[in-house]
């Protein structure tokens, strides 16, 4: 609403998420606040959880979805910013802010003049007086210019974004060499005391994570199904009253490819067009979709059997998702699917056969099955019940609390740890519970824990493995092998420096170079490490001379020759948003530059309170 104060507007503001216009009216100001205790203070400026409470509703009534922390932040960085102003003596009159308020449209009537019943109304729906908004409103133009006063300088010439432009959009000619480390292995020499101390020197990465081999019992409702009986009226009944699924149903399989849920789109497409390639030859040779399952899918529930998935229902679903069902479903027997898209990954997939709707004879053994399963439902909660009583009365051992249910001990016997149950997609319930003082430490019994709808589990550690460095004679192989990759990558480091020294002296290399080819500014950004593409920018070719760049950041270094540049097409139209760009990084290296001055000249003290002490 400000429109006063929007004018202003900076990429300093952008950069505090404009936290200081966001949270006006709302009470933020923590020299109001009664109480001693604090977050931090900045001077004498003291952020509260209270104050951080109030910011962050302030945010969500504005529509914002910024995180507690992030609005801490953005409060610390508002605080430096208002003991700096008051440093440097910058201060806005009263007058200025009350003419601000007057001038402003949102308290204007009809006719277009102030209205203080308007302006009442607002500091009402915000109970916030008119001296406090007074204070804030005349605090944030303080620091506006505050930020305005460091950034007057941002001034960007049409030749500097002509440069930037040539710099992040031009094509490259260019040849390479890499320096494969595993070309260097040779010259390591090794020694037991060269081992030792790189195994000294990186003995974080032998440790051997905390582990547990576990026993448990396991309760599900489908043991307790096989002990219910259902008579032939009722099996009739379910029939005819259809109160039992028997939607045809279709045997499925599939061929699974997973992508990455935040993986880059270029890769992305990338496996997509494998995949497409991989459907249109199976549509073309449906028997060879169990060969390509066992090679290609990653679904290893199923890869083994061809892809197959079992008998699926409509209803039931395949648990991949609605596009994997609409797609699977509308096949008919024998056909194979376009590339599928779910929220796992790409699939191909094929209906191998159909079954009509059953008569009751044919369906007897389903509604049976299903009508038990309803019948245990009730049964299971009370034998989950039972289970976890009575493995808490005998909370050192499993055998009785299985007996008496029937059950018997089961045994993990692999080492169990915390990083490698996430990895195998153990519930978090499972993982926690495992890893829980009363587990691990009293060596207790577990509460029931519910694996999935069907099934729970109650568990007990066996044996515990505690956090340790693996000794060095345990892994002196592993070290042998890490200290000649980390030696090699040095030869190899210290080769590319040398022969790179020797390209600018304007000497021969003895390397290989790669064919020449094109090289844009999109694929460097996407290829090379930010480190890369730094050093790709500074090397510019001269007088028809090539220039070279070390590329580091990369799985080994690479030189790169650059034969020539190639400004890109209608550069001229581009320059405007070019200047624009370099303002804003300009404005921003100004606005982090002043941030770390005055974090260096007022002091932070850390208070008791936590970022995290009240809820969001």
């Amino acid at each position: 609403m400000f429109h006063t104060v929007e004018k202003y507007k900076t990429p300093a503001q952008i950069l505090l998420g404009l936290i200081a216009l966001t949270f006006i009216g709302f009470g933020v100001e923590t020299a109001r606040n009664s109480g001693s205790d604090y977050i931090v203070k900045v001077g004498s400026e003291k952020i509260s959880d209270y104050t951080l409470n109030n910011a962050v509703q302030a945010d969500q009534a504005a529509g914002g979805g910024q995180s507690r922390e992030a609005i801490f932040s953005g409060l610390v960085q508002r605080a430096y910013l208002k003991e700096g102003a008051k440093m440097m003596g910058i201060d806005v009159s009263m007058d200025q802010v009350k003419q601000a308020i007057v001038d402003d449209p949102a308290f204007h009537d009809a006719n277009g003049k102030f209205s203080q019943a308007l302006f009442t109304q607002y500091l009402s729906q915000r109970h916030i007086s008119e001296d406090q908004f007074i204070d804030d409103l005349r605090e944030q133009f303080a620091l506006q210019n505050l930020i305005n006063l460091v950034q007057n300088g941002a001034i960007i010439s049409d030749s500097q974004a002509e440069q930037l432009i040539k710099l992040t959009q031009s094509n490259r000619t260019i040849r390479s060499f890499t320096f494969s480390p595993e070309a260097f292995a040779a010259q390591v020499k090794v020694d037991d005391a060269a081992l030792q101390k790189y195994y000294e020197a990186h003995k974080k990465d032998y440790l051997i994570p905390q582990a547990v081999k576990l026993e448990y019992v396991a309760l599900n409702i489908k043991d307790l199904a096989d002990k219910q009986t259902v008579s032939a009226e009722e099996i009739q009944k379910a029939y005819d009253s259809k109160s039992v699924d028997l939607s045809p149903r279709a045997e499925i399989a599939h061929i699974f490819i997973p992508v990455m849920p935040n993986g880059d789109e270029a890769s992305n497409a990338e496996i997509k067009a494998e995949v497409d390639k991989m459907a249109a030859e199976l549509k073309a040779h449906p028997d060879a979709f169990a060969e390509l399952a066992a090679k290609y899918s990653k679904d290893l529930s199923s890869s083994n059997k061809g892809g197959n998935l079992g008998y699926l229902s409509k209803s039931g679903g395949s648990g991949f998702g609605p596009e994997f069902d609409k797609a699977a479903f509308a096949l008919g027997k024998g056909e194979v699917s376009d590339t599928v898209k779910s929220s796992l990954g790409y699939h191909v997939i094929k209906v191998l056969n159909v079954e009509a709707e059953p008569t009751l004879e044919q369906a007897k053994a389903r509604i049976e099955a299903a009508l038990k399963l309803k019948k245990a439902a009730s049964a299971f909660n009370a034998a989950k019940e039972k289970l976890g009583e009575d493995a808490f009365n005998d909370p050192s051992s499993l055998a009785k609390a299985a007996a008496n249910s029937g059950l018997k001990v089961e045994n993990l016997d692999e080492w169990v740890t915390k990083a490698g149950a996430k990895e195998a997609g153990l519930p978090e319930t499972l993982i926690n519970a495992a890893f829980s003082d009363d587990v691990l430490k009293k060596k207790h019994n577990s509460e029931v824990i519910a694996i999935n709808n069907e099934t729970v589990w109650v568990i007990r550690a066996k044996e515990v493995r505690e956090e340790k460095i693996a000794p060095f004679a345990e892994v002196k192989d592993s070290v042998r092998a890490a200290y000649l990759r980390s030696e090699a990558a040095k030869l190899a480091e210290k080769k590319a420096q040398e022969t790179l020294a020797e390209l600018k002296a304007g000497k021969a290399a003895d390397v290989q170079w790669s064919p020449v080819s094109q090289l844009s500014e999109q694929d460097a950004r996407r290829t090379m490490s930010p480190e890369a593409y730094a050093a790709l920018l500074k090397a510019r070719p001269v007088g028809g001379k090539p220039a070279y760049a070390l590329l580091e950041g990369m799985p080994a270094p690479v030189i790169m020759e650059v034969q020539s540049v190639s400004a890109p097409e209608n550069a001229d139209s581009q320059i405007p948003a070019a200047k624009q760009a370099l303002v804003q990084q300009l404005s921003a290296n100004v606005f982090d530059n002043l941030l770390q001055y005055l974090g260096k000249k007022i002091d932070r003290t850390q208070g008791a309170q936590q970022v995290n002490n009240a809820a969001e």
